[in-house]
C-alpha cells in the first residue's frame, strides 16, 4: 500500500475517534454480547445524549486531573526541599515547556523524596 493511501485510510479512522484494532473490537463485541441490554439502551438514546454523556466524561476527567494538580502544587509549596529541588529542574527547560513538565517533574521528585525517606525510616 503507497504512503499516501495509509495516511488516508489512518485520517479515516482519527475521524470515529475509536481505535479499531482487532482486540479493541473484539473486547467491545464480547462486552455486547454479555451485556445487550446496555447495548439496547445506547442505541435507542438520541445521538446528543451519548455525545454530551462523552463530553461529561471528558470534564470529569479534566477536572479530576486539575484536582490532583492543584493538591500536588500545594504539597511542593508546603515542602520547602521538593520545592527547590522542583525549581531546580523546572529552570533548565525553555520557558514554553515549564508548564507542561511541572506535574511530570513534581511527581519524580515527590516520589524520590518519599523513597529516601523510607530508606531512613527503616535504617
Amino acid at each position: 500500500m503507497p504512503l499516501k493511501e495509509a495516511i488516508a485510510k489512518k485520517k479515516e479512522g482519527e475521524n470515529t475517534g475509536i481505535n479499531h484494532r482487532p482486540e479493541v473490537d473484539a473486547k467491545i463485541d464480547k462486552f455486547i454480547a454479555e451485556n445487550p441490554d446496555v447495548w439496547n439502551k445506547l442505541m435507542s438514546q438520541p445521538k446528543e445524549d451519548i455525545a454530551r454523556k462523552r463530553i461529561l466524561d471528558m470534564v470529569t476527567a479534566n477536572e479530576r486531573r486539575a484536582g490532583y494538580s492543584a493538591e500536588m502544587r500545594e504539597y511542593v509549596e508546603q515542602n520547602p526541599d521538593i520545592q527547590r529541588e522542583v525549581n531546580r529542574r523546572i529552570s533548565k527547560l525553555p520557558e514554553d515547556q515549564r508548564q507542561r513538565a511541572y506535574s511530570r517533574i513534581a511527581n519524580s521528585v515527590i516520589s524520590q523524596h518519599s523513597m529516601r525517606q523510607g530508606a531512613a525510616v527503616a535504617a
